[in-house]
């Protein structure tokens, strides 16, 4: 069994989304302590920690490695943000001590996306990533493309070229321009390392070691046959294509509606908030889905922090569900997405379908049974 350990819910089910494709079965938890189905190939553990302070964060993540040492893998991958946003370094260092590796080796960049590290720079669709929308990110805006200084690395902390020799401890963090460059950084990591990445370099992990654990690609997806109905779409992404996404949809006049918001401290407004409750009801009984976001011009005007954002919205939506029967639910955001899932009580997934890369639609193991689609924010969106 391979383990991977991720920062948040989008980004453990985008690499549950991945290992599909290589036939796996795979499961994701929230939680520690759990029983892990028989068959299981990958078990993704969402820590859930890149929008903690640090201190809670490492809390968190020490609890989950003590469980890790009790069960039986063969492999194991650090799964961390593309554009470097969390506590990676000291999440890094703590791994590594727990599992006894001498190095860890970093490759986040997903030339995929257009995202690079050359010359010790950042660069997404080759400009420089703070001058791109991740330099308005509301917990982790990036001011600079120096990556060891997005990464605030103190310490051992390198960039190299996977044709320089690797130091024989520390934290390496890989230059990467190609996806061939990863598939090269993979081959030549040696068994004492750490593999720590995003999507691109967990396909090149699966890739290397496919043969040892008998997994294959599939040939060929089953398409996807469209969302079930009724189905509630919630976005918790501040990415500027969400945003703009979700004013266009209200534009051509989508079932869009946005949330009531209170001020921290105060208790929401019942009749606002039935009013808005009796809206999305219309919009499941006329429109058989209905659209959930914050109006982005409102939230802005008031001094309210992301996490009291997500945890209002969890609140609403979890209200909400108590009194709607829906086939599908489609969130955007991993942060907000493991908020409402906490509230939920729903604790472990099995991703069922890759429909884009990133975006997973998943099966869940309690009552009602739902169907849950994920996304991270900055992705492409698929139709909905």
């Amino acid at each position: 069994m391979i383990i991977v350990i991720a920062d948040d819910l989008t980004g453990a089910t985008e690499l549950g989304g991945v290992a599909l494709r290589y036939n796996l079965q795979v499961e994701i938890t929230n939680q520690i302590d759990v029983s892990i189905t028989s068959g299981t190939d990958l078990l993704v553990i969402n820590t859930d920690t890149r929008s903690m302070a640090i201190e809670q964060a490492m809390e968190r993540l020490d609890n989950v490695l003590r469980w890790i040492k009790t069960l039986s893998f063969t492999h194991i991958f650090k799964k961390v943000d593309s554009v470097l946003r969390g506590h990676i370094v000291a999440e890094l260092t703590a791994q590594m001590l727990a599992i006894g590796a001498k190095r860890a080796l970093l490759l986040p960049a997903n030339p995929r996306l257009g995202r690079t590290i050359r010359k010790g720079k950042y660069y997404v669709q080759d400009k420089p990533i703070h001058e791109t929308a991740f330099s308005c990110d509301p917990e982790f805006p990036v001011k600079n493309a120096n990556v060891l200084e997005m990464l605030g690395a103190q310490g051992d902390v390198q960039i190299k070229s996977w044709s320089d020799t690797l130091p024989a401890h520390g934290l390496v963090v890989g230059e990467i321009a190609t996806e061939q460059d990863i598939s090269k950084w993979v081959q030549i990591a040696p068994e004492d390392t750490l593999l720590a990445g995003g999507s691109s370099a967990f396909i090149a992990f699966l890739e290397h070691k496919a043969k040892a654990l008998r997994c294959e690609p599939l040939e060929e997806n089953k398409s996807f046959t469209g969302f079930r109905r009724p189905s509630l779409y919630i976005c918790g992404s501040n990415y500027e294509k969400s945003i703009q996404r979700i004013k266009a949809w209200r534009m051509v006049n989508e079932p869009v509606c946005y949330l009531p918001i209170s001020k921290p401290g105060e208790n929401m407004d019942e009749e606002e908030l039935y009013r808005w409750m009796e809206r999305v009801k219309a919009a499941l009984m006329h429109h058989q889905k209905a659209i959930i976001a914050f109006d982005n011009e409102l939230v802005s005007s008031m001094p309210l922090t992301p996490s009291f954002l997500r945890i209002s919205m969890a609140k609403m939506v979890d209200r909400l569900l108590n009194e709607v029967t829906i086939q599908e639910l489609i969130i955007e955001g991993g942060a907000t997405a493991g908020t409402i899932l906490a509230h939920r009580q729903i604790g472990q997934l099995k991703p069922v379908e890759e429909l884009a890369p990133g975006v997973i639609r998943c099966s869940i193991y309690k009552e009602p049974k739902i169907w849950i689609t994920l996304k991270p924010g900055s992705y492409n969106w698929y139709t909905l």
